[in-house]
């Protein structure tokens, strides 16, 4: 998928499907502030292939993340997010939102400010990332440039489901199954845009028709077990994934007396579940704003060979070795060098 990903955003144009409803005149607007520092929408949006899939996409030619969200009273909205001219005044830092059509309430805003705020790892602390490596003249870029915040979903859930689709997948295949998945099962909205679906839309789907109706109609093949029963368990409550963001709020009062999981500990219950493995757990863990793993697949390999100038691709023992010095962010820089041309074009 790496290298598919990389060749799309070369190319310029849109990375990923424009969702309905982003070429509305504007009818709703805000500004979000504070940024982080050397912050830049591109090296977020295009960390990894996120930004490609539905209901999400990056416009590389203007600089704008076109996203649908789902809000408490409008329901599905496609927004747009870009980074707005200099004023002739210098005021702080910050990003527009804009949409086609005005919500009726506030908290549609306030709904909208804090799921961009975490899709974009506003809040995140990489002072640790930046402390790691301090002294490293090859990656003053990494600080300099603001890098190391991951594109997340609005939700833990829908991450998991996109790792799942991600598996053993061309960035092709990922794409239609996600597309699917939010068609069929997605909150429409009046412009025709569809939001990811929640856990208790595909449990439900489930209960009805079986999980045929995931492999399929929705073309998920073998990954429809493991889609089904994840839905089914988030749905009723038997697995909380959105407590394992370090932050999450309690889920229940009763949640409050809950020890929090540790990296270790979160990273052994996502490779629990039905359908993922090593590579997913590393790839969550940095969408959880944790530390990420190496996740070293073929594409990883060949491109540290490619970075660390040698013949061919490198072995899992050279990689760690290499990233070794960064504790646990070695797996951050890793993915950070594999992909630094991704957000420079």
């Amino acid at each position: 998928m790496g290298a598919q990903a990389a060749a799309e955003i070369r190319a310029g144009g849109r990375f990923g499907r424009l969702p309905p409803g982003a070429d509305l005149p504007r009818a709703g607007a805000l500004r979000i502030t504070p940024l982080p520092p050397n912050f830049r929408l591109s090296s977020v949006t295009l960390s990894h292939a996120a930004s490609g899939l539905g209901p999400s996409c990056f416009d590389v030619d203007h600089d704008a993340w076109h996203r649908v969200l789902t809000l408490p009273h409008a329901g599905a909205l496609t927004i747009t997010v870009h980074e707005p001219a200099p004023e002739p005044a210098p005021e702080p830092e910050s990003l527009a939102v804009t949409w086609g059509r005005t919500p009726g309430e506030e908290a549609d805003a306030a709904a909208i400010r804090r799921q961009v705020r975490h899709a974009l790892a506003l809040d995140e602390d990489l002072s640790g990332l930046y402390a790691a490596i301090a002294g490293e003249t090859g990656l003053a870029w990494i600080a300099e440039g603001g890098h190391g915040r991951l594109l997340r979903s609005p939700t833990v859930w829908e991450d998991l489901v996109r790792a799942l689709a991600a598996t053993n997948a061309s960035l092709a295949r990922t794409r239609t199954m996600l597309a699917e998945l939010t068609d069929r099962f997605g909150a429409r909205g009046p412009a025709g845009e569809r939001a990811f679906p929640e856990p208790a839309a595909v449990a439900r789907a489930v209960a009805d028709e079986g999980p045929e109706i995931l492999r399929d109609q929705a073309g998920w093949g073998y990954r429809a077990g493991p889609l089904a029963l994840l839905a089914q368990r988030v749905d009723a409550g038997t697995l909380d994934v959105e407590s394992w963001r370090p932050n999450a709020p309690p889920a229940s009062p009763a949640s409050l007396a809950s020890p929090r999981l540790s990296d270790d500990e979160i990273a052994a219950a996502i490779r629990a579940l039905p359908g993922f493995g090593p590579v997913s757990a590393d790839l969550m863990l940095g969408l959880l704003g944790r530390p990420r793993g190496l996740a070293l697949d073929t594409w990883a390999r060949a491109r540290v060979g490619e970075v660390a100038d040698l013949s061919g691709p490198a072995d899992d023992r050279t990689i760690r070795a290499r990233y070794a010095r960064f504790g646990p962010w070695a797996g951050t820089v890793c993915w950070l060098e594999i992909t630094r041309g991704w957000t420079e074009w």
